[in-house]
């Protein structure tokens, strides 16, 4: 649990997340202003935190969590 608390963003951390958040974006057709781009901005970041932290990883790992799936929908 302490190195979920403790994960760092830095620039290349940061670009990897966003670059999966906007391809997530894209390809569900998803403002990124609205409630669902949030809810799904925050799932990703939680992914990211819990291992997830390439971008192949990171997106397979959006994939395959219910919630994105459920805000897709």
């Amino acid at each position: 649990m302490r190195a979920f608390l403790e994960t760092a963003f830095g620039p290349m951390e940061l670009e990897t997340i966003d670059e999966a958040f906007q391809n997530w974006l894209d390809a569900h057709q998803v403002l990124k202003g609205s409630p669902e781009a949030e809810l799904a901005a925050a799932i990703i970041i939680t992914l990211y935190r819990e291992g997830h932290d390439t971008q192949s990883a990171l997106e397979m790992a959006m994939s395959k969590h219910r919630g994105l799936s459920d805000l897709a929908g």
